[in-house]
């Protein structure tokens, strides 16, 4: 009866075949390593989307509903949340019948700007305003503007043009 026995560092043909096992982890590791940086890319990307598609829902929401009620909207903004309201006799400053109040997501931007289509803009504060910062019309047009949220790592613009079009825009520092 004959036992074999493998030795370690043998050079000859029989044994340099195959991988050691440092080989083997090494690529393994590699492997892990790559596989992990993509999933963290690929989350933080979704988790962009999801925020920037739930604001725009909202935009496209009260153009509908201004139009299928017949009245018009105004939409307000603070830094902590925003929320609807219909106008009564088209008079912004005068509003009524407060809705859709939600509270910004918690991992959402730092500062947020809202630009006027005229060039003038406001950054929002903690203080509710009386004047909406947009009026949605039951034509289905809208007083337009863009909002921009100032994240720790990258601006989101959203733009709000009169024909109630949205265009989303995701910029890095």
């Amino acid at each position: 009866m004959r036992i074999l026995i493998l030795e370690t560092g043998c050079k000859t043909k029989i044994f340099s075949r195959g991988f050691t096992l440092i080989e083997v982890l090494v690529v393994i590791l590699i492997i892990g390593i790559t596989t992990t940086l993509i999933t963290l890319n690929f989350s933080s990307l979704n988790s962009i989307e999801k925020q920037s598609n739930s604001i725009d829902k909202r935009f496209t929401y009260l153009t509908e509903e201004s139009i299928i009620t017949g009245r018009v909207i105004g939409w307000y903004a603070t830094n902590s949340s925003h929320y609807a309201s219909y106008l009564s006799n088209n008079d912004p400053s005068d509003e009524n019948e407060l809705f859709l109040e939600t509270s910004w997501d918690a991992n959402s931007s730092l500062k947020k700007i809202f630009k006027y289509s005229d060039g003038s803009y406001i950054e929002l504060g903690n203080d509710k305003s009386k004047k909406p910062i947009l009026i949605f019309y039951p034509s289905g047009e809208n007083s337009g503007g863009t909002l921009e949220l100032h994240h720790s790592d990258f601006i989101q613009k959203i733009t709000i043009k009169n024909n109630a079009e949205i265009q989303n825009e995701i910029t890095q520092y």
